[in-house]
């Protein structure tokens, strides 16, 4: 089965002002695809986390796409670990594309490879497929 997704749009410039832009697209099979540019750090780690939870919030999964950071401190793992734990006790999958920024801190804190991460966004919709075919 192949999924459909919205085609990504350019996301806008960054100004100083906002160190982080997201947008979201979604799948034929309700899966929220977000996708976050720029930087996180601690300023912005708490928007990330209200970003990502509330459009998974209708969706039976999440797909968090972190290729377009350019920097992501170790607040960016907290929120990171609160999205895990959200998607736990809402009964709905979620899988991490991290790229290079991400990749760097979860190979420090998260060396078990506790978070669901993948490389692609078809990698991660063939994740939450068999996740779901498995519940």
């Amino acid at each position: 089965m192949t999924e459909t997704i919205c085609p990504r749009t350019e996301p806008p410039l960054l100004t100083t002002r906002h160190a982080a832009r997201f947008d979201t697209r979604f799948t034929m099979s309700a899966v929220a695809v977000v996708s976050a540019y720029g930087d996180i750090d601690g300023s912005n780690a708490d928007t990330l986390l209200d970003y990502a939870l509330v459009k998974a919030v209708r969706c039976r999964g999440l797909i968090l796409d972190l290729n377009g950071l350019e920097c992501f401190g170790i607040e960016g793992f907290s929120a990171l670990h609160r999205v895990s734990v959200c998607c736990a006790r809402g009964g709905r999958g979620w899988v991490v594309i991290p790229g290079a920024a991400v990749s760097r801190l979860l190979r420090i804190c998260d060396p078990h490879g506790s978070l669901p991460a993948v490389d692609t966004v078809g990698a991660a919709l063939a994740n939450l497929q068999e996740r779901h075919a498995d519940a």
